[in-house]
């Protein structure tokens, strides 16, 4: 193999271990199954507060609820959020 096609061939292999093969909510991101469910399993208070607020966001942007519904999940999230 020309060095050139190796080296690409490697920089690729590289840039695939770097991207992650999916993620949560568009901000939590993993690289395998394993590590996703490594994260389920170990997963703590804070970051289950963490992933709920990430699931919120996630449902504003995607619009997924009602003008009453955003403002009372916005000061949930802010009375949350300031703690």
């Amino acid at each position: 193999m020309e060095p050139e096609k190796k080296l690409d061939k490697e920089l690729n292999e590289i840039a695939d271990q770097l991207t992650p093969k999916g993620s949560l909510f568009e901000s939590i991101h993993y690289f395998d199954d394993n590590q996703l469910n490594e994260f389920y399993s170990q997963m703590n208070q804070e970051q289950a507060i963490y992933c709920l607020v990430e699931a919120v966001k996630a449902g504003f942007r995607r619009g997924a609820y009602k003008l009453e519904e955003c403002e009372a999940i916005s000061r949930a999230l802010r009375t949350i959020i300031q703690k």
